[in-house]
């Protein structure tokens, strides 16, 4: 097994000769863009395989300023354009590297500028740090110095360190313990996971309409579904559109309750970009049940699809009313 610490040495002893050149066709390049598959996803524990592993040194035409190594859950995002996530973050100059929980910071500068996405990814990092203080026990939280004066007019790399919530520098110049840092990102992995389950950032809920990068494999045509535990209404509890959408694919698009079909009643405005029809995913193992921090294997048929009205009178109480007990309110109405 290639030891991470030494592929993080590798990647940062070579960098800087490499942007000497083109990034298109780079050898080195390409030997980034799979270290973390080949070299971060090995010392990651068994229990946590549904995280998605990526590098990146840049985008043709231009190296990075900053390069990473990163791990996404899925169910939150799979890009480092939004949401929360994991990193190893190189600092410019190569000398420092950090592991960092940190944030999506694209499509916030989009939205509030600059200026406005810096205020608020260090609002949200705040916020982090309060709904999992139990980062303390493993980590600090002290601003990361990625070298920023020498990354010229682009605002990444200042926006990586906004979005820094907590994480530990490692310095270059010296050797990392292989055994240190495996427990370390194993360490951050957990929290990642406490976080997601206590409800991750505000606002920060996926729905059907959400878009995402998460592409159907291979696999959409089996029953069995990844979850992991999150709190709160159906937005939560779906987790991830990809899961939502082999539910409604399995299940259709009306609702098992009181038959009420959405594209029927409103029509065109019914279908999102990709012209799919709405309902809501169901999740009819009760969420509060399941263990924290732990990747559930569920089926099909664990879920329902539910109108908005009925899937709202279902959560009326901690444990969900049932498909049957639901279908017997609306008999006894009629």
């Amino acid at each position: 097994m290639i030891m991470i610490s030494n592929t993080i040495k590798e990647l940062s002893s070579k960098f800087l000769e490499a942007k000497n050149g083109p990034i298109s066709k780079s050898p080195f390049a390409e030997i980034f863009r799979k270290a973390a598959n080949k070299s971060l996803k090995p010392v990651v524990k068994k229990n946590q395989k549904h995280f998605i592993y990526k590098s990146s040194p840049g985008r043709p035409p231009n190296w990075a300023s900053v390069p990473w190594l990163g791990i996404f859950d899925p169910n939150v995002t799979t890009s480092p354009q939004r949401g929360y996530y994991l990193a190893l973050l190189f600092s410019v100059d190569m000398k420092r590297i950090y592991l960092s929980m940190n944030q999506g910071m694209t499509d916030l500068e989009k939205e509030l500028g600059t200026k406005g996405a810096a205020q608020e990814l260090l609002r949200r990092a705040e916020f982090i740090r309060d709904r999992v203080g139990v980062y303390k026990n493993f980590f600090e939280y002290k601003p990361i110095d990625l070298s920023i004066h020498l990354a010229g007019s682009t605002s990444r790399p200042m926006l990586y360190e906004k979005g820094h919530a907590f994480g530990k520098e490692y310095d270059l110049s010296k050797d990392i313990n292989e055994d240190e840092l495996t427990k370390d990102i194993n360490n951050m992995l957990n929290l990642y996971s406490t976080l997601i389950f206590r409800g991750g950032i505000e606002g920060d809920l996926l729905d059907e309409y959400v878009s995402d990068e998460n592409n159907e494999t291979k696999d959409d045509k089996s029953n069995s579904l990844t979850e992991t535990r999150k709190i709160g209404l159906h937005r939560l509890s779906e987790r991830s559109s990809t899961n939502s959408r082999k539910v409604k694919k399995k299940l259709g698009y009306t609702c098992q309750v009181c038959g009420f079909n959405f594209k029927k009643v409103y029509g065109k405005i019914s279908l999102n970009k990709k012209k799919e029809e709405f309902i809501e995913a169901h999740h009819k193992i009760p969420i509060h049940s399941l263990p924290e921090n732990e990747t559930i294997e569920f089926n099909i048929d664990d879920f329902a699809v539910l109108c908005s009205n009925c899937h709202r009178m279902a959560h009326k109480r901690k444990e969900p009313y049932t498909i049957e007990e639901l279908k017997g309110f609306i008999k006894k109405r009629k």
